[in-house]
């Protein structure tokens, strides 16, 4: 049980809180803390979120530090999460969670992650004369900000290497005795790009709650004000279509002479699709947050901007959609293809919308496009077929396709070659009736019941190929050693910790 837990300071990052609390404690050892903090001497320390959050959570709430206080408060990871679609989020929060979790954020790129813990020393005089000591802003360490809001001033990197876990400890500010207090003077015309994503990376976490409640609820009008924006800078064509060339050139011109050009990576010509391009479609699949801030930041100026379209303008995204989705000559071609249409009805009276489509299909498309409640009304009304429609018996085939379940898997477990992974669209495929169980899966209860059984997680596939690798070099009579199986199975070089204690049991 703790005696004490520093109380946090505005913005304070939990791994500056603990450093204080080493300092206040007396230990003499880092394992001391741990164990008092953590109940673990050999937890392992870490800048970013500790892996073992909750159990400091249980010795610190007493003191008013909850688990979602110190993860929401203290840590970077509301600002990892703003911006994901809600499976992704609670992906998120269950891999915080996980044993799994070896303290580094899935969501991190190597070419794009902080390097060292940075400072304002600006801040750092403010600090010390209101709490009598300097401590490490939480703000300061999200990855993308180079300068801070309150003093217009770049920040300044410390010593303390984020990505060298060997070296990591626990270090107050104000024990760092390379601390500079001084700054050189900027020119803030030169960095306000820097400077408005430093704001925007405020507003996300001052604004987290709101910004997750608008991109939710209003996911499907984030492509069509992203559209919109595009298409009122030249960068959409009238029907949507993304110039992705002329938008990664932009795009990139506005911030290659910053220092936020690492974050252009990846945005190659000769691809057709990027992460810039994934984000004009709206996606929030795997948004890492720094791209999302300056894409936005390119659309509206800002992010503030650029929710507030989303969530208080429908209007105008509906009358810009309806602008760019007309094409030039709109109203002379709505006469010209009404009338062609009406006349084709006329040749045909008797005939079914179907022959008039085959009469002019040019006036159809384009009317089905830009004018299709018209074309609905006057079209022949849809009649129904003549003859009885026969009923497929769904519980008849559900029974039938359970039984060919087994037999897929067998199939695939006895594949020649290396393992494919059992997953309900290969299942289907080996049942060859993938078509008719994606299409009516709500239909075969006991099928999809029998399917989930047989579904293999990542690790289970892992498993089986490790072992399928083991007996391929046993089968050709070739001395193996652990890396070799993992290497020849497909492991990744970054999982093989998680699979060696296979080899050593």
């Amino acid at each position: 049980m703790l005696t004490f837990f520093p109380e946090p300071y505005p913005d304070e990052f939990l791994y500056s809180i603990i450093a204080r609390y080493h300092v206040w404690s007396g230990n003499e050892e880092l394992s001391d803390t741990m164990e008092e903090l953590f109940g673990n001497r050999r937890e392992k320390a870490t800048l970013l979120i500790p892996k073992h959050l909750k159990r400091l959570a249980e010795k610190t709430k007493e003191f008013g530090l909850d688990y979602e206080t110190l993860l929401y408060e203290h840590t970077i990871f509301p600002f990892i999460t703003c911006f994901l679609n809600k499976a992704m989020f609670d992906n998120a929060l269950n891999t915080i969670n996980s044993d799994l979790y070896e303290s580094t954020l899935f969501i991190y790129k190597h070419y794009i992650n902080p390097r060292f813990l940075k400072y304002c020393p600006l801040c750092i005089r403010d600090d010390r004369d209101v709490y009598g000591e300097a401590y490490w802003h939480r703000k300061h360490q999200t990855y993308g900000v180079n300068m801070c809001v309150k003093h217009r001033c770049y920040l300044m990197d410390s010593r303390i290497d984020i990505s060298d876990n060997r070296k990591n400890r626990y270090i107050a500010l104000e024990l760092m005795d390379d601390i500079k207090e001084t700054i050189k003077q900027e020119n803030i015309s030169e960095c306000r790009v820097e400077l408005q994503i430093a704001y925007d990376v405020e507003y996300a976490y001052e604004n987290y709650a709101y910004i997750r409640r608008v991109l939710c609820e209003k996911h499907s009008l984030v492509r069509e004000a992203t559209i919109s924006l595009l298409f009122n800078r030249e960068l959409a064509t009238q029907k949507g279509m993304v110039r992705t060339k002329r938008l990664r050139e932009e795009f990139k011109n506005k911030y290659i002479s910053t220092n936020l050009k690492q974050m252009l990576v990846g945005l190659e010509y000769d691809r057709k699709s990027d992460w810039l391009i994934t984000l004009c479609r709206g996606g929030q699949n795997t948004v890492v947050p720094i791209r999302f801030i300056l894409f936005v930041n390119f659309l509206a100026g800002s992010l503030e901007a650029y929710i507030k379209l989303v969530n208080e303008q429908d209007e105008f995204i509906k009358k810009e959609k309806d602008l760019f989705s007309r094409p030039n000559g709109y109203e002379e071609k709505l006469i010209y293809y009404r009338k062609r249409w009406l006349d084709a009805w006329e040749k045909n009276p008797k005939g079914c919308r179907f022959n008039l489509v085959k009469t002019d299909r040019a006036a159809y498309t384009w009317l089905r496009r830009h004018d299709n409640e018209w074309m609905i009304k006057n079209s022949p009304q849809i009649t129904k077929p003549k003859g009885t429609i026969i009923n497929k018996d769904w519980d008849m085939l559900d029974s039938m396709l359970v039984e060919m379940v087994y037999e897929a898997v067998n199939s695939i477990k006895n594949l020649e070659g290396k393992p494919e992974r059992i997953t309900k669209a290969n299942i289907g495929r080996y049942m060859r009736q993938k078509d008719t169980i994606e299409r009516n899966y709500k239909l075969l209860p006991k099928t999809m019941n029998k399917i989930e059984q047989y579904v293999e997680s990542t690790n289970e596939y892992r498993l089986r190929k490790i072992e399928w690798a083991k007996n391929e070099f046993k089968r050709e009579g070739i001395p193996s050693i652990p890396w070799m199986i993992l290497r020849k199975a497909g492991i990744r070089d970054e999982d093989w910790n998680k699979f060696r204690y296979l080899f050593y049991t």
